[in-house]
């Protein structure tokens, strides 16, 4: 397990709304959805296609994502399942702005920086896309906002709660400093 519920398992910041779940393999998406209907009743199917599936379970999305790059999963969480942690999940969210921009993406990355530094995830970083993450661009879109995608709402742990201007003015400070 990747992203924000892996995040939120370390962090506890906010509620995680998705699951993802990646591989650096290929998969076959009518196997795997044959797999889940035997235990679980399948309520929608959203995106089937080469590399990725996304469904709802019981009102839950999960998405299968095949992932070109190996990543590390250094924690195992209660012997249940594997995440990476909290910087690597760092890095992958800051490859993800460059693929989309979604808001709870931002928020996640404003708390990462409350313990991590972006040189610290940069490096991480380098070394899990190599070429593909470039830390100009990562400044960038770590200080734009006019195209993010604001229509998951971001629902925060007890105490977490965070001002939308707060999160956009401490990454804005972090891309230029």
């Amino acid at each position: 397990m990747v992203g924000g519920t892996a995040l939120t398992l370390q962090l506890g910041h906010r509620r995680s709304i998705d699951f993802d779940l990646f591989s650096n393999r290929e998969f076959a998406n009518d196997s795997l959805l044959k797999n889940v209907r035997r235990f679980y009743p399948v309520d929608k199917v959203y995106v089937k296609s080469r590399g990725q599936m996304t469904i709802d379970v019981h009102g839950v999305r999960m998405t299968w994502y095949q992932f070109p790059f190996i990543v590390p999963h250094q924690i195992n969480w209660e012997k249940i399942i594997t995440v990476p942690d909290v910087p690597t999940i760092a890095a992958m969210k800051i490859y993800a702005l460059g693929q989309r921009a979604k808001w709870k993406d931002y928020v996640d990355l404003y708390f990462i920086f409350k313990q991590y530094s972006l040189a610290a995830v940069m490096k991480i970083a380098g070394k899990l896309f190599g070429i593909e993450i470039n830390e100009r661009m990562v400044r960038e879109q770590l200080n734009y906002f006019a195209d993010v995608d604001y229509s998951q709402i971001v629902e925060y742990l007890p105490g977490m709660s965070v001002s939308d201007e707060t999160v956009k003015a401490c990454l804005k400070q972090i891309a230029v400093s």
